[in-house]
């Protein structure tokens, strides 16, 4: 448990540790490597950025970040590699991430009830994120609970013929996406503080495409970055090269949670 070799292979592997996370985009919207479609390499075809938009597209222009884990893991973690490990943001691919929200809204006011007995509505819906080792990700906004839906939220099912057949319909309304993780930095200075995750999927009608800006943290003792707190969500048009800001007064962070089925996530 606290032999540092077998920390830092762990640490170093893909198959476990920060091998396999991407500081910059690696695939387009449907998964296909940017290599292949160097056009992708950004959000929409062009951009006018004007000083209030900046902040908004900061992320997605910025530039590749090399290889600094040597420096970060004497800066900020004592030279150890099972402190990094452990500590370090890392996204976790052996489940996914899930958001319950629950929130009352007022019912329908008849003219011959009172106020005391004017109903009330209870709504839940889930938001499931799953990533890939290979930079891409599936998002999901439904009302069907997890034992439902996880078993199904795989890229097999990513298809438009799922009509009424059950059990994978609850698919029908996933969005194909991509990820990357901020940072590095060099543990002094960056352009990016490291700890945040940036999504990008497709939105509901082609001409928009959405992005999700996530913390990346803990919840519980033993457990480390099964959280993801939002930061942001913006929706942009690429016929009108438009940003637009969705409001978050109901949603609630996503918590991670294990699917054995998931395997290594690949």
């Amino acid at each position: 448990m606290t032999e540092e070799q077998v920390w830092k292979t762990v640490a170093l592997r893909r198959e476990y540790g920060f091998a396999g996370m991407h500081y910059d985009y690696i695939c387009d919207l449907n998964g296909k490597p940017l290599s292949e479609n160097p056009d992708e390499h950004i959000l929409g075809s062009s951009f006018d950025i004007s000083e209030t938009d900046e902040e908004l597209v900061t992320d997605i222009l910025a530039p590749s970040i090399p290889d600094v884990t040597l420096n970060l893991l004497k800066k900020q973690y004592a030279s150890s590699w099972r402190q990094m490990y452990r500590s370090r943001p890392r996204i976790r691919f052996g489940g996914c991430y899930i958001s319950t929200v629950n929130y009352m809204r007022p019912g329908g006011v008849s003219t011959n009830t009172n106020t005391w007995s004017t109903p009330v509505h209870i709504v839940t819906y889930f938001r499931y994120l799953r990533f890939f080792r290979d930079g891409s990700a599936i998002s999901l906004l439904t009302t069907t609970e997890p034992v439902d839906v996880v078993h199904h939220l795989t890229k097999e099912n990513l298809h438009k013929d799922h009509g009424n057949v059950l059990p994978s319909t609850v698919m029908r309304d996933a969005l194909r996406g991509r990820w990357r993780l901020s940072g590095p930095g060099d543990g002094v200075s960056s352009d990016e503080a490291e700890g945040d995750v940036h999504v990008e999927t497709e939105g509901v009608v082609p001409k928009y495409t959405w992005k999700m800006q996530f913390a990346l943290g803990h919840a519980g003792r033993g457990t480390r970055n099964n959280k993801l707190s939002w930061k942001g969500f913006w929706s942009y048009n690429k016929l009108t090269d438009d940003w637009g800001e969705f409001g978050l007064k109901n949603d609630k962070a996503y918590y991670w949670s294990r699917v054995k089925s998931y395997k290594a996530g690949m």
